[in-house]
């Protein structure tokens, strides 16, 4: 039987990295894969070894900013080195991993990192996005961008499934505040 092995690539910040882990440890725990689990090295600094189980491995990689990012950092060169950083460790854990005769088998990458889901189609690597949001998030997201919708300031909304929401901006995602 084939051992599934998991790259999992994560957003280095608050809110991303501990569901990440748990997804990680919920693999390992009920299919027996083996999970790398990569982030930067700032917030692989965060991340408590009390307790790291069998088949998890860390692949922390520098960004750049291993110190974290700072208010006043320019958000736009951080991302840009993030990704510039980042798609060299995955393709190096990739490239070394089939090397060594023990490939892995998808790449499973959190929200805000699509471009790892283009370094795993480069190196013909099955992706997946880990959706960390509720899942009221992703439904807004996808009416918002997929179904005609009414005015979700003026009017209350029902979701699927939902509550209905009531009117006004404050329940809604910010990008899609900004954009109606």
């Amino acid at each position: 039987m084939v051992q599934h092995r998991f790259l999992l690539v994560t957003y280095p910040a608050q809110g991303y990295i501990n569901p990440s882990l748990q997804y990680a440890k919920r693999l390992i725990n009920t299919t027996g894969a083996h999970v790398t689990f990569v982030t930067s090295l700032s917030a692989h600094h965060h991340i408590g070894n009390d307790s790291i189980p069998d088949g998890l491995t860390y692949a922390p990689f520098s960004d750049g900013y291993d110190d974290g990012f700072k208010p006043g950092d320019n958000i736009d060169h951080y991302m840009s080195e993030l990704r510039y950083h980042g798609a060299q460790a995955i393709t190096d854990l990739v490239v070394a991993s089939a090397n060594e005769g023990h490939p892995y088998t998808c790449l499973v990458y959190s929200l805000l990192l699509p471009w790892s889901a283009g370094m795993a189609h480069e190196l013909h690597l099955p992706r997946v996005l880990l959706w960390i949001q509720p899942a009221t998030v992703f439904d807004i997201y996808y009416y918002y961008f997929n179904k005609p919708k009414p005015s979700l300031l003026h009017v209350g909304y029902q979701l699927t499934g939902c509550l209905q929401l009531a009117s006004g901006e404050t329940f809604l995602p910010s990008i899609i505040r900004k954009n109606i």
